[in-house]
């Protein structure tokens, strides 16, 4: 038991398994064909090398009966191996040396005479032992290379004076031999550039070929809670290989959409079904703590505690209603021109008692009665608390938070900043999903809801939001709208 322990705690510990990438079907695709297309060629190699050994040993059989034909009309006139090996060297053919060998002999009757054009690598005689010794190896017509040449030999038997015997033949293909490398070379070169000019044409042809597939993964892409039911793919434009995935994946839509419609009436019916005995409770609370004197301290706490939780599930619930409308489509707004500045003078009021003075707002330019944003006053009013209410949730209590605007000659920019850890670019954008909060969040409550209703209703008025990080450190959340020319907004004296 020591030892094992001991074995473990000193081990080296395992690598972690490294997941592989998958390759992509287009990559695929060029592999797979780019590879099939030099199997082809490696094929014709092959298939021409072997079609040229059969051509060279069909026409090395051809000479080898032409001369034996000639043996048998002429070999009665001389008799004997002395006449018939001056009968063969009579007939020689060019490139070629044919000589007769008794078998119990063991070597050449005398030694033939050659033609000019067949070459020798070394001294004749050499080179018949040599050929003598391939034919001894290999039954029938046999191919070898010797001193940079091709030979191809052969050595029927044959009966010379009731004796028997042995006629060889050694032909010289090394210039047949030099073409069909040359062959293969230019082959090889031509496979080379046919497979570079396949591979630049198989770039636009795949992804031509894949474009049923681009347009399904943009069709997947642009899928959304409101748009379900308007993105099913028509199956009569889709290649054969695809409907089966189109009728599948419009089948899913449908299921989508169906659940989403029950999702959303369920949320929509009771958000509507809570407004009423939450805002009871509210009320009765507020009732309760007015005529609360009789009641000792910490009662009242414990009725202030009810109150502000059944104002925080009315805000709660109006946002969730709003976030069912903004699903549905209905969530409009009548949007006009608005005063951001009054906008920030009024949420600063209301914050004031509850952020104990760490509101702070920017200077408020002389010209700010001439310029305007489009926007509805009310539901601005609505992000700038929700936005204000987590910077008072996440920044340290002793922190300041800054209420300011800035412009561009499209937009106005209200800024809320504060001081906190900050949101990390990953989440910048997660943080405005439904029930998704930021990795900085903590063990600090929250509903997850909050700005996924800023984003809505920013969305409702042609505005926009995002976060950056503040210049001091902390999170610069914007909420920008068009700027817009008119009247000013009234409530500005």
């Amino acid at each position: 038991m020591a030892l094992s322990n001991l074995i473990h705690r000193f081990s080296w510990p395992r690598p972690p398994a490294r997941t592989k990438r998958p390759v992509s079907i287009r990559r695929r695709l060029q592999t797979t064909t780019l590879l099939t297309v030099l199997a082809g060629y490696g094929l014709l190699l092959v298939l021409h090398h072997v079609l040229s050994g059969q051509s060279r040993l069909q026409a090395h059989q051809q000479t080898i009966g032409l001369i034996r034909q000639e043996l048998l009309q002429r070999r009665s006139s001389l008799p004997g191996a002395a006449g018939l090996q001056e009968l063969l060297d009579q007939i020689i053919t060019p490139g070629m040396v044919v000589w007769l060998q008794l078998d119990k002999a063991g070597i050449p009757f005398r030694l033939p005479k050659r033609d000019a054009t067949f070459p020798l690598p070394l001294p004749l005689n050499r080179l018949l032992a040599v050929t003598d010794v391939q034919t001894d190896r290999h039954p029938g017509p046999v191919t070898f290379v010797l001193g940079g040449h091709t030979y191809l030999a052969s050595d029927p038997s044959l009966v010379v004076a009731g004796q028997p015997a042995r006629l060889l033949f050694l032909q010289d293909f090394s210039r047949e031999a030099e073409r069909e490398r040359l062959t293969q070379l230019l082959l090889m070169a031509a496979a080379g550039l046919s497979s570079l000019f396949t591979s630049l044409l198989l770039r636009p042809a795949i992804r031509k070929g894949l474009e049923p597939l681009d347009l399904l993964s943009n069709r997947l892409e642009g899928v959304s809670s409101s748009t379900l039911k308007q993105q099913s793919i028509p199956l009569d434009r889709q290649p054969p290989e695809l409907v089966t995935i189109a009728t599948s994946f419009n089948d899913l839509l449908g299921r989508l959409a169906q659940a989403w419609e029950r999702q959303r009436a369920f949320v929509n019916g009771v958000s509507h079904e809570l407004r009423t005995p939450i805002t009871l409770i509210g009320g009765y609370a507020g009732k309760l703590r007015r005529g609360s004197a009789p009641l000792d301290a910490n009662q009242q706490e414990q009725i202030q505690l009810i109150e502000a939780e059944a104002r925080r599930m009315g805000h709660l619930v109006t946002d969730l209603l709003d976030l069912s409308r903004w699903d549905s489509g209905k969530l409009k707004l009548d949007c006009r021109p608005i005063d951001p500045w009054t906008s920030l003078e009024r949420i600063q009021e209301r914050f004031q008692e509850l952020s104990a003075g760490r509101l702070h707002l920017g200077e408020v330019p002389a010209d700010a009665d001439r310029i305007q944003a489009e926007g509805n006053d009310q539901r601005l009013e609505q992000c700038l608390a929700n936005v204000i209410g987590n910077a008072l949730k996440y920044a340290p209590g002793s922190t300041p938070i800054d209420l300011r605007v800035s412009s561009t000659p499209e937009e106005l920019i209200l800024h809320v900043v504060d001081r906190g850890p900050g949101i990390p670019d990953a989440d910048k954008q997660k943080v405005f999903e439904r029930f998704q909060r930021g990795s900085t969040a903590g063990d600090t409550s929250g509903s997850g809801i909050g700005l996924a209703v800023v984003w809505a209703l920013m969305e409702c008025m042609g505005g926009r939001v995002r976060v950056a990080d503040a210049p001091g450190g902390g999170a610069d959340v914007q909420l920008a709208l068009r700027r817009a020319t008119g009247l000013p907004s009234p409530g500005r004296n």
